[in-house]
């Protein structure tokens, strides 16, 4: 089989949410055999690990760097995050590709690549979408994140402009692979019509051994420590929380571990017991000296990549509704849920106090890890989703 694989940033380089995703999915269909011919948009240079391994699993790489034009935000009708995904040359290099290279499918990974459809369409090349998340429900939900008013209007405007581009390119799709379960189900009451499943993330971790390790009075939180949904979290916990945490325990860690921490989260570092890492070479090694691992993530969209690491690591996880929100995770039995500070605290300190705390919580939610996240697992039922797409075109 001949791959078409289009993405919106560069699969391999800078790990996190939806490049994990993309870039395992692209080494398991890769070893399976599958030739990958890749198109991708670029904000900046690549590191060298990254071409590596694109090398490593694509037959063919095209990095388009992303113009930086701002004022793309004022366009009337198309997404900024579109506009950005294009360049005038990119019909010219599909083009190219689907003329030497026999190409079977198309993957799009997000609507905002949805630009490459009309040199799909006239191919008759079949088009899968993998859905990441509904990126208009995303968008509202920054603008509350915002007190800027202008700002505020440009998300919502963003917002308003991506929902109708969404679903163009849904219609144009022939199934939709979601990573959130309930985005699934929100999509197939919304458009009866499509062919829409439940496809959960991969994650690969990169770890030499899993183990459950509750010695260390550690708490961790991981996440891009830009996002304002990460910094939201870790001020709320440095404030709210942890403080009722120290009481009991007062040797007590909180870990806030991630690339790019913003000013707010620089300061927090000056706090008591709170140490904010930056970008490590190894996210996952941090994890394992934790004993709990904490999301209180208040919105969001798609699935929250660092409660699957955790639970994946053998770590107790205490985290928010909204966290949760897509997977099949239950409260009380694969994570504690909750929303209040006081809670939230008492479950820190009983994990902290006592290592064999929440041991079958840990244990079923690891069980669940491995029957849905496993790349090997989900890689497997991707390959199995081409083809079905492939013999219904047939």
């Amino acid at each position: 089989m001949n791959m078409l694989w289009i993405t919106p940033d560069v699969p391999f380089d800078k790990m996190y949410g939806g490049n994990i995703d993309i870039s395992t999915r692209i080494q398991v269909v890769a070893e399976a055999g599958i030739n990958v011919h890749l198109v991708c948009f670029s904000k900046g240079s690549v590191s060298n690990e990254g071409l590596e391994k694109l090398e490593k699993y694509c037959s063919s790489v095209n990095i388009i760097k992303r113009p930086k034009k701002y004022q793309y935000m004022l366009h009337p009708s198309c997404p900024y995050s579109v506009l950005t995904r294009y360049a005038n040359n990119l019909s010219g290099i599909i083009g190219s590709i689907l003329k030497h290279s026999n190409i079977d499918i198309a993957c799009l990974e997000q609507p905002q690549v949805g630009e490459v459809i009309p040199f799909l369409k006239e191919a008759n090349i079949p088009i899968v979408l993998r859905l990441h998340n509904i990126e208009s429900f995303y968008f509202k939900e920054l603008a509350k994140d915002y007190n800027n008013p202008l700002t505020k209007i440009i998300y919502c405007w963003e917002s308003y402009k991506l929902a109708k581009y969404e679903k163009y390119v849904y219609s144009n799709c022939q199934a939709i692979f979601c990573v959130s379960l309930e985005e699934a189900n929100k999509l197939k009451q919304l458009y009866p019509e499509l062919y829409i499943t439940w496809l959960p993330v991969p994650v690969k971790l990169n770890v030499p051994d899993i183990k459950v390790n509750g010695a260390k009075p550690i708490i961790a939180f991981s996440g891009s420590m830009y996002l304002p949904n990460n910094i939201r979290a870790v001020t709320w916990f440095a404030h709210e929380v942890f403080p009722k945490v120290l009481e009991a325990v007062p040797d007590a860690e909180f870990w806030i571990i991630g690339w790019k921490p913003a000013k707010s989260v620089q300061k927090l570092g000056y706090i008591k017991n709170i140490r904010v890492t930056g970008e490590v070479s190894n996210v996952h090694q941090l994890l394992l000296d934790a004993s709990v691992v904490i999301a209180p993530l208040f919105h969001g969209a798609g699935v929250k990549v660092k409660v699957l690491e955790a639970i994946g690591l053998g770590k107790l996880v205490i985290a928010s509704h909204s966290a949760i929100e897509g997977t099949g995770l239950i409260n009380g039995r694969h994570v504690l849920v909750s929303d209040q500070p006081d809670m939230f605290a008492k479950w820190c300190v009983e994990a902290l106090q006592d290592p064999n705390a929440f041991v079958e919580i840990r244990q079923e939610a690891l069980r669940y890890f491995k029957e849905y996240h496993q790349p090997e697992v989900v890689g497997g039922r991707f390959l199995k989703e081409l083809t079905n797409v492939l013999d219904c075109e047939r």
